[in-house]
């Protein structure tokens, strides 16, 4: 097989599956009940790809192959998903395909075990690097991504680059991550991009300025990394340089993910504004009164340049009452 017949790789976050089947590459479109745009529709009849369902929820116009996920049964699912791929490459091959030439490098797959490893095995390397203010602080970056507060990805790929120059470290998760990979933030090359100080620290590590930790269902495992690092400096949660930021929610589980980490007692930004502001006693409550109650803050702000300047006052703050500004 001819390897220029086929799309090896990732090629982003949801918003990007169209032009993905428009290159003519793809020969199973597999959709599950989350990010399958009804405009699939249009593909379905112009493309040569086999769009199947894995979802009773996924029910869209054209689509008339359904394999509805039983755990049970997933080996043999997966095998008639496969077949269905070799049968649909057979019938396109040599057709002709439209591939981008561009190819991104992205260092992924960061856990608080790799982390730790890098490290020695010990959190003093990063919290030394706090201390002496080679790092200012670290942000989690858990978004997906839309067009309602700008164009595909680029308020996340905008923070991001803001926070690092900052020296800022970021952990990213969700279909942002895929945003800040394809962006380039997630290679070495990125720390040309980053502040002196988080730089040089990534260039002594060998990462880069953002690491790529996951889904944004992998909130639970940053929120144990967050939680060792308060423990090794005696610390509460709300009293480190850490912040949150979603600056392209859409899904609703970037919804549960903000809940938790005003629960969890960390200044959480949120854009675009949610249909919230009406509510005076909500607003009230998540922008001042939890401040004494968890320790966390919602932050409403859609300049993305505003954004990254209102959290690097919250980590300097934290700083500055923890005695190491």
């Amino acid at each position: 097989m001819d390897t220029n017949d086929i799309f090896v790789g990732m090629t982003g976050n949801w918003i990007s599956i169209e032009p993905l089947i428009a290159t003519g590459a793809v020969d199973v479109f597999a959709m599950d009940m989350n990010c399958s745009p009804p405009s699939l529709e249009e593909y379905v009849s112009k493309y040569p790809t086999t769009f199947v369902s894995v979802s009773p929820l996924v029910n869209i116009r054209g689509v008339d192959k359904h394999i509805d996920y039983v755990p049970e049964k997933a080996t043999a699912q997966a095998e008639q998903i496969v077949n269905l791929a070799i049968e649909n490459f057979v019938k396109r091959k040599g057709k002709g395909v439209k591939i981008p030439n561009k190819v991104q490098s992205a260092i992924v797959g960061f856990s608080i075990e790799s982390i730790l490893s890098l490290l020695g095995g010990s959190l003093n390397p990063l919290l030394e690097a706090i201390k002496r203010g080679q790092l200012k602080g670290v942000v989690g970056l858990v978004s997906c991504t839309s067009i309602g507060n700008g164009p595909q990805d680029v308020p996340t790929i905008t923070i991001a680059k803001e926070l690092i120059k900052r020296d800022i470290l970021i952990l990213s998760m969700g279909c942002g991550n895929a945003a800040l990979q394809v962006g380039g933030l997630c290679s070495t090359e990125a720390c040309e991009l980053a502040g002196p100080g988080l730089g040089s620290l990534c260039r002594a590590l060998g990462i880069p300025p953002v690491l790529s930790f996951g889904t944004c269902t992998d909130t639970g495992r940053l929120s144990i990394l967050v939680s060792e690092v308060a423990k090794a400096l005696n610390v509460d949660i709300p009293d480190l340089p850490v912040a949150v930021t979603a600056p392209q929610y859409m899904e609703q589980k970037a919804t549960i993910d903000a809940i938790f980490a005003l629960a969890f007692g960390v200044l959480t930004h949120v854009s675009p504004t949610p249909p919230i502001t009406g509510g005076a006693r909500l607003m009230k409550l998540l922008t001042e009164d939890l401040k004494g109650i968890t320790g966390g803050c919602l932050l409403l702000e859609n300049d993305m340049v505003k954004a990254a300047d209102a959290i690097e006052a919250h980590i300097l703050a934290k700083r500055k009452a923890l005695g190491i500004n």
